[in-house]
């Protein structure tokens, strides 16, 4: 071990590092640019049944397959679904389903208040009087007769 002291040590190798250009990479060592791959050859279509005698219990695997044009592929698609509205139904049990923005019926109570962290008793009947007073109607001045 050295006797200078670590951050000294640190900052004078930092700076060096610095003051230092990084060596260029020797030319052998790059690797030569891929060249592009050509596209897949276009695959004939292969033979499928049209779109309108599909339903419910058709194999719609043969549409997905390498080789099915886009639009082929989303005209059968499209009929899968029309057939089935099951498929386009949400699924019950699904938790993601729900809105949890909002609370389910009732608001929940609690005793945090902001700023104030939980109340005591005392503090809850003396917040719900305060309340009650609130919301009853003003009564009207006397007058002497």
């Amino acid at each position: 071990m050295s006797d200078e002291p670590f951050l000294s040590r640190w900052s004078r190798r930092k700076l060096d590092a610095k003051a230092e250009p990084a060596p260029p990479p020797p030319e052998e060592a790059k690797a030569p640019e891929p060249a592009p791959e050509p596209p897949p050859p276009e695959l004939p279509p292969p033979e499928l049944p049209p779109v309108e005698s599909l339903g419910k219990d058709s194999d719609y695997s043969a549409f997905l397959k390498a080789g099915v044009p886009q639009e082929l592929k989303q005209a059968a698609l499209q009929k899968l679904w029309e057939a089935d509205p099951s498929l386009m139904a949400p699924e019950v049990m699904d938790l993601h389903m729900g809105d949890y923005t909002s609370p389910a019926g009732e608001v929940v109570k609690t005793a945090w208040r902001i700023g104030k962290g939980v109340l005591d008793a005392a503090e809850l009947a003396a917040e719900a009087e305060e309340k009650a007073q609130a919301e009853a109607p003003p009564t009207p001045p006397e007058r002497d007769a």
